[in-house]
């Protein structure tokens, strides 16, 4: 006998066979770690027409979030699917097909400019220590998730509808930082949602990675999910629309984005597949196109820092072990946000760069090469229901140098922004495209990657727009044959044609080779 696939209904959770007899089905906490988590329960029943079937909320808990191990009446294990990768139809509230805009451009805004601006779709990030509390005041929201009872700062949260309302169609960002991101650093909080290996005396860690390991971590966590699912995936919009959640930031660079302290690429994979399956589980429960997305950053084969492989992974091993993780469990349809800046993020003339080729093994995956992520998505082993995964680009911009080259290193952004959009746009399974930052940051690591020159005596800092500002605009418009011969005179027309639709090398490359635009 062996676990098809186990699905979820409103009332009833059906575990399907490939044969009938009897069977103990043992009910756990999915818990990440070197011993199983609690038992919920331990079911003596049997497989009737390739079917199990259990009452869907028997107790307090929702048998949807559960992990499932099934045993011949002898105890010996039976193969397959442990977690719930079906939701059936009806369940959802928001049963309509995913709301993709006709045009995969965006611009990481303020809200209002975003608005004036009319950006189709755009990126929120969201912070679990922002959002939620322990110590609920008056007026605060309280959710119910998995028979327990979680409070959310109302200030907080109407904040987030102000945001999520500038735009039509958002995917979310959701962070675990205690320390940026809103975060009240109430202590009773973060001991509930931070990773219990989290490095709070490494200054660089940013990002708390989410808590698989104990059960209160992943209660908060679902919370979290659930409730900007069930408030931003409303049919009727009221809050704001949300059709998907990118969990945590740039995960291969665990130890600055999402810390979970030292750790090898696949312990830590493993406890990112529970995260992405509890959020897919939450946000598809109430919304049928709900997205999850794991975010990656553009080291692929190489990593950000090779002497320390315990914190930096290569963005290939992490979804090569993440892919694993998830199929052995039961596969479902995630997807994947990546950053492909240029190979120095100083530099905006990525069609220089050289760190990169256009095979399986490339050291990094830039604006360059970017057409090998979707490739490699393509393999047989990461399709889903015979589909690739979904990418969308969602963190990448161009910086601009200070001094004398400033105007010139401004006319190579405004080139790079134009090629970079059109390899993104023919790629078949790319749906947004989004451009980092909006304003230049003083206090982004020396950096100027805004469309708009930062200026504090202006409303929310946005000062003269810089020249890729025109060329973002004139992307699918009339103008773009204007922008784009003026891109095709910087980078040169040879090389503009022949990145634009570069010849990949479908695997691993021979390194015995000289490719003359490789590494």
């Amino acid at each position: 006998m062996k676990v098809l696939n186990i699905e979820a209904g409103q009332q009833f959770l059906q575990i399907r066979t490939d044969a009938d007899g009897p069977v103990v089905v043992r009910e756990s906490v999915p818990t990440v770690g070197k011993k199983p988590g609690r038992t919920l329960s331990v079911v003596r029943t049997e497989a009737k027409n390739g079917v199990i079937e259990l009452p869907r909320c028997e107790n307090v808990n929702d048998r949807l979030f559960s992990r499932y191990d099934l045993f011949t009446p002898e105890g010996e294990s039976i193969e397959g699917d442990k977690y719930v990768t079906r939701i059936s139809g009806g369940m959802a509230e928001n049963e309509f097909p995913y709301p993709q805009p006709p045009v995969i451009k965006t611009l990481a805004a303020p809200p209002m400019l975003a608005k004036r601006l009319g950006m189709p779709q755009s990126l929120l990030n969201v912070n679990l220590p922002d959002l939620m509390t322990v110590l609920p005041g008056e007026g605060d929201i309280a959710h119910e998730f998995n028979g327990r009872v979680y409070y959310f700062r109302r200030s907080a949260v109407e904040s987030l509808d102000m945001r999520m309302r500038a735009v039509p169609v958002n995917t979310m960002i959701l962070l675990n930082s205690p320390r940026l991101f809103g975060s009240t650093g109430e202590r009773l909080l973060l001991d509930a949602c931070i990773h219990p290996r989290y490095d709070w005396d490494c200054s660089n860690a940013y990002i708390s990675a989410f808590d698989m390991e104990t059960e209160e971590g992943q209660g908060y966590f679902g919370a979290f999910v659930d409730f900007l699912a069930a408030r931003y995936t409303r049919p009727d919009g009221k809050y704001g629309r949300a059709v998907g959640a990118i969990i945590s930031n740039e995960v291969n660079s665990q130890y600055v984005w999402g810390n979970a302290g030292e750790m090898p690429v696949e312990e830590y994979a493993r406890e990112y597949a529970q995260a992405l399956r509890l959020a897919w589980q939450c946000g598809r429960s109430r919304c049928a196109h709900f997205r999850v997305y794991i975010s990656l950053d553009q080291f692929w084969c190489a990593s950000n820092f090779s002497a320390a492989p315990l914190r930096y992974y290569g963005s290939r091993a992490m979804l090569e072990q993440v892919n694993r993780h998830v199929t052995a469990g039961g596969n479902f349809d995630w997807c994947v946000a990546h950053h492909p800046y240029p190979e120095d993020l100083h530099c905006p003339d990525f069609w220089n760069d050289r760190a990169v080729d256009f095979s399986f093994s490339t050291p990094k995956i830039t604006f360059k090469n970017m057409e090998v992520l979707e490739a490699f998505l393509s393999q047989p082993e990461f399709l889903i229901d015979g589909k690739p995964r979904r990418i969308i680009f969602s963190e990448q911009g161009f910086n601009s140098l200070k001094g004398e080259l400033q105007a010139w290193s401004e006319r190579q952004a405004a080139a790079g922004y134009v090629l970079a959009y059109m390899k993104a746009r023919r790629m078949k399974t790319a749906d947004l495209f989004t451009h980092h930052a909006c304003v230049d940051n003083p206090k982004e690591f020396g950096l100027n990657l805004g469309m708009f020159r930062y200026d504090p005596a202006k409303p929310e800092n946005v000062g003269e727009p810089k020249p890729i500002f025109r060329s973002f605009q004139a992307m699918d418009t009339p103008d773009e044959a204007a922008a784009v011969d003026a891109a095709r005179e910087v980078i040169g027309e040879e090389l503009f044609d022949y990145l634009l639709d570069p010849p990949l090398i479908l695997g691993d490359r021979d390194t015995s080779e000289d490719d003359a635009f490789g590494a």
